[in-house]
Order: C-alpha cells, then sequence, then structure tokens
C-alpha cells in the first residue's frame, strides 16, 4: 500500500510538471529549428497582418482617385495620390498601402495601446503630373480605398528564419489578426512587447492560459480554479517587430488560444 502511495504521489509530481509545461515532451520549444517563410501566399499573410502602434502612421501620401473613379480598389487599378510635402518619390518606387483599423485595448491593464494598422496591398509609382502622383496597385490582399495611405515597404523577409529561445521577455497577447477569438496554428497575434524589450524576428514566445481569467471570461465562478496553474496551450514566432508591439505566427497550440493569454520567450 506504501509503494501504491509513493507511486501515486511521483505520477501527480509529473501530472503538474507537463500541465505547466503545456504537455507531453513532442510539444516542446522549437529550439535549434528554422521558420519556413519561403511560400508566398505566407509571405503575402505576413505582409497583410499589418501590426499595432501607438504612434502615428508615418505617411508618404494619400490615394485620392482611382483612373475608373471606383469606389473599391484592387489589384491591378491605377490611382492618384497626393505626395506628402518634403516627401520625394520616384517612378518604380514600391510602397504598402495601410489604413488605420480598430483601437486596441490591453486585454490585462485595459489602457489603450494604440490602433491596428491595416496593409490591404501595394503599389508602384508609374508616373509623376505635377502635383499628382500616379501608381498602380501591384497587389492586393483585400479592397483598398481612397483616403489609404502609402508608407516605404517594410524590410523583406529572408526565406527562412532561425528560431531562437535566447532572452526572456514576458508579456501578452494583445490583439489578434482581424479581431479573431478562438486562435489556432498559423494565425498571427500581436503581443505587447517590441524593439525597445529586445524582441526580434525569429523569438519563439511559449503561451500560457490562467484557468481562472478564463473562467472568469465565461462567467463561471474563479474560485473554483483559482489555486490551478498556468497551462501551456501554444507557442508562437516573432515575424514582424515594430518599437512597441510584434506580430507573431502561432506555430503550435494544443487548444484555442486567447487575447489575454501570457507570452514568455526564452528557454524553459
Amino acid at each position: 500500500m506504501q509503494w501504491k502511495k509513493i507511486t501515486l504521489s511521483v505520477g501527480l509530481v509529473i501530472l503538474s510538471t507537463l500541465l505547466m509545461n503545456g504537455g507531453f515532451p513532442e510539444s516542446n520549444a522549437q529550439s535549434d529549428q528554422i521558420l519556413d517563410l519561403s511560400k508566398p501566399r505566407l509571405r503575402d499573410r505576413i505582409q497583410a497582418s499589418g501590426y499595432v502602434t501607438s504612434k502615428p502612421i508615418p505617411s508618404w501620401g494619400t490615394i485620392i482617385a482611382s483612373k475608373d473613379a471606383g469606389v473599391s480598389l484592387t489589384e491591378g487599378e491605377v490611382v492618384f495620390i497626393r505626395v506628402e510635402p518634403g516627401k520625394e518619390v520616384q517612378v518604380g518606387d514600391r510602397f504598402a498601402i495601410v489604413r488605420l483599423g480598430r483601437p486596441v485595448d490591453h486585454p490585462v491593464t485595459k489602457h489603450k495601446i494604440g490602433y491596428q494598422v491595416l496593409m490591404p496591398g501595394e503599389l508602384t509609382i508609374l508616373e509623376r503630373k505635377d502635383d499628382v502622383t500616379v501608381a498602380k496597385i501591384n497587389k492586393s490582399f483585400s479592397i483598398v480605398y481612397r483616403g489609404d495611405l502609402i508608407i516605404p515597404l517594410r524590410p523583406v523577409l529572408p526565406e527562412a528564419v532561425g528560431i531562437r529561445t535566447q532572452k526572456k521577455i514576458e508579456g501578452f497577447v494583445v490583439f489578434s489578426q482581424e479581431g479573431a477569438v478562438n486562435i489556432s496554428e498559423k494565425e498571427f497575434v500581436f503581443i505587447d512587447r517590441g524593439s525597445q524589450d529586445g524582441v526580434m524576428v525569429g523569438d519563439l514566445f511559449r503561451i500560457y492560459q490562467d484557468p481562472a481569467r478564463l473562467r472568469g471570461l465565461h462567467g463561471e465562478p474563479r474560485k473554483e480554479v483559482r489555486e490551478m496553474p498556468m497551462i501551456k496551450v501554444g507557442e508562437a514566432v516573432v515575424v514582424s517587430v515594430q518599437e512597441e508591439t510584434s506580430t507573431a505566427m502561432v506555430t503550435r497550440s494544443s487548444q484555442a488560444i486567447y487575447v489575454g493569454d501570457k507570452v514568455i520567450s526564452g528557454k524553459e
């Protein structure tokens, strides 16, 4: 009987450890691996995911009209741009098309973080005509509208990114692309840590859930789960970094991930 008690105790310790680390060995962190970004469709999704920022958009110009006078613009259409004073553009220059999306509040502190910046497409400058610049939408991920802004394209991502687990950084999932509620693998999330915190492209973040908080969100009593440990529910790799925030792609998930879940980088 004593041996059975010892075996049961050891089993409970192992199970508790597994829960805290997010499951069994096959879900361990993906250190010393490579994230393949070579597929054009994935690279377009990363570009289209945009970013979250509290800073004004560094606009180089505004789309003021289109050749065909359409309201909803797509790939292949010719548009006219009013370039911002002091900005110089040349024929052949390429720009990202952007606009402000919804405001983003921190799910834990409730403070306003900023706004989502949407990136519906890219364009190429065709010619300059007095005060108006002519351009062609060479790529559209979603509908482009008059009033959308243009900014320089972000640096081109390499086709493969080494996954890093070097520095411990803690934060939270603060937003999801298109406001998704139940987030799963291959989707993008925004975290409240950026370059000012030492985040770099390729950083691996483990994602943890607080069962008490999750029960509270669903209207269930928190006291029943108050003593339960944080549960690891997934991992995400950073694919884009801003000063205050980062965009990460969920590479593994054992169950639904939610805005407000905790993220931790570095070795376990």
